[in-house]
């Protein structure tokens, strides 16, 4: 497997930061952007569910046509739809099996500065320690145990560090792809997402996940 398909590049992720742009009425928040056959945004969704159109995109992210990205955006809303000033693409792979990873699995520590559930995505986002070397991320699936009436995914963090020196603390963006856990009947998919820490602990995030109609 070629990890560039899936791994991203830290540099890419550095990029937008909470005290980085400043404008009125302005949020920043994790999006879903939809892309037109031009490979133009054309739509995003809110992790609350709202659909709108693109008015503005001032992101200058690279799409493919028909196509959907997550993000982490600066953006307005105003009664044309939703002006983009900023972006960076969020790590959203669709985890893997360990056996997947040809290279093997890397599990460089991490420290989750938060983490929640989205809309069909669990949200994450990481301090890391680094220089200016390049970190790759993914998600790997451990285990999936179906009950009655409900599932149970068992996932890590892929990070390969690639030796980079711990200098400074800097943040990584990821959302993990959940609608492919989501059970027919409609119960309970029990996300169960695990990570080594600096502290040199194993850390585990509990959720629920129950897909949007």
């Amino acid at each position: 497997m070629k990890k560039c398909l899936f791994l991203l590049m830290l540099a890419l992720l550095a990029a937008c930061g909470e005290d980085e742009y400043h404008y009125p009425s302005v949020k920043l928040e994790y999006l879903t952007g939809y892309s037109d056959s031009n490979a133009a945004l054309q739509s995003i969704r809110t992790d609350e569910g709202e659909q709108l159109p693109v008015w503005r995109d001032g992101t200058g992210l690279s799409l493919t046509p028909d196509s959907l990205i997550r993000m982490v955006t600066n953006y307005e809303v105003t009664e044309e739809g939703a002006t983009l000033y900023a972006a960076v693409a969020a790590v959203a792979p669709v985890p893997l099996a360990e056996d997947k990873f040809t290279d093997g699995v890397k599990t460089d520590a991490a420290d989750v500065l938060s983490i929640w559930m989205g809309w069909d995505y669990l949200n994450i986002v990481l301090n890391i320690k680094r220089q200016d070397g390049t970190h790759l991320f993914h998600f790997i699936e451990d285990n999936v145990e179906e009950g009655a009436g409900r599932t149970d995914v068992y996932l890590r963090l892929y990070h390969d560090a690639g030796g980079d020196v711990p200098a400074y603390t800097s943040r990584a963006y990821l959302s993990v792809p959940l609608q492919q856990y989501a059970r027919p009947d409609g119960g309970p998919t029990g996300i169960h997402f695990s990570l080594q820490t600096y502290a040199g602990t194993t850390e585990t995030y509990d959720f629920d996940y129950i897909p949007h109609p």
